[in-house]
């Protein structure tokens, strides 16, 4: 019934104020203040300060991190990767947490496209980051792009939920969910973060040096991506010119190119940029292996 009211409002209104209408809606902001958000935030904490005493591999970044390290592959290892964090986010997380893990041997970390110059802060998304705040205690990386109002909001909604969480949590969660954008489009838009200035590499720097001075291992991981979606972007030489560079002055730091490796086809990713579990599976494995290699396992 509702449905059909609202089919007649709108025949009945004007075309600009249609129009009007339409643009208000597509500007709406996404809070990001849903159940199933806090709640994979909330368990993505929770599980962390259950295993803190035992986890000797942490995994951390954004969504390839997520999406592509399978934790129950390595022993004693944990998934704290947090969809859309940036460089800045991940150098303090770590930062944060480091103290509560009396274990911590190894740090794995997953660099996407656009890494370079993303700040969530800056992004639609940014409103996650008030998620990451609550459970994290991670200040945001520029003041005034978040509503204060909402962030309190937001805080209380998150102080309410509760979750029971199982023991064999690690991190890692089979996503069922992709993102449908064409992998031609979807290319144009990661670039876009991967060129932008300034960019923020000077946080991955910050933290190979702080990594370092506690005398834990850093693994960096270039993930694969499917075929079209490499197709419509330069090669990885001009894209991960900033980070190779970086890394050739701290040989110490482990890199996992993985971006134009045969072991991967397009049945192993889920969406342009991001593994399914079948990849996951394969590109921890391999991990795992160079890991092992090296002594680090």
């Amino acid at each position: 019934m509702k449905k059909q009211l609202k089919k007649v409002i709108k025949m009945m209104l004007p075309n600009f104020m249609v129009e009007y209408h339409e643009r208000r809606k597509s500007k709406k902001i996404n809070y990001y203040d849903s159940e199933d958000f806090i709640g994979y935030v909330y368990r993505k904490k929770h599980g962390l300060m259950r295993h803190a005493d035992t986890i000797e591999t942490l995994a951390i970044r954004g969504s390839n991190t997520d999406y592509g390290f399978y934790s129950p592959l390595i022993k004693n290892s944990y998934n704290l990767g947090l969809i859309s964090s940036d460089l800045y986010f991940n150098y303090h997380l770590y930062h944060q947490i480091k103290k509560g893990l009396p274990k911590l041997k190894n740090v794995v970390y997953f660099y996407n496209v656009p890494a370079n110059g993303m700040s969530l802060i800056r992004l639609k998304e940014r409103y996650r980051l008030v998620i990451y705040k609550y459970f994290f205690n991670i200040d945001y990386q520029e003041r005034g792009f978040i509503d204060q109002k909402q962030e309190r909001r937001i805080f209380k909604k998150c102080s309410k939920y509760s979750q029971n969480i199982e023991k064999s949590y690690y991190g890692y969660e089979r996503k069922t969910k992709y993102i449908v954008t064409p992998p031609d489009l979807r290319a144009q838009q990661l670039l876009r973060e991967n060129t932008r200035e300034p960019d923020q590499i000077e946080w991955l720097r910050k933290l190979i040096i702080e990594i370092a001075s506690d005398n834990i291992n850093l693994v960096v991981v270039l993930p694969p991506h499917l075929t079209a979606f490499q197709r419509n972007l330069p090669s990885a030489e001009i894209l991960f010119k900033k980070l190779y560079d970086l890394l050739d002055e701290y040989p110490s730091v482990l890199l996992i190119d993985l971006y134009n490796s045969k072991l991967f086809t397009d049945d192993d990713m889920g969406d342009a940029d991001h593994l399914n579990e079948r990849g996951a599976i394969k590109i921890t494995s391999e991990v795992q292996k160079v890991m092992s290699e090296k002594g680090y396992l």
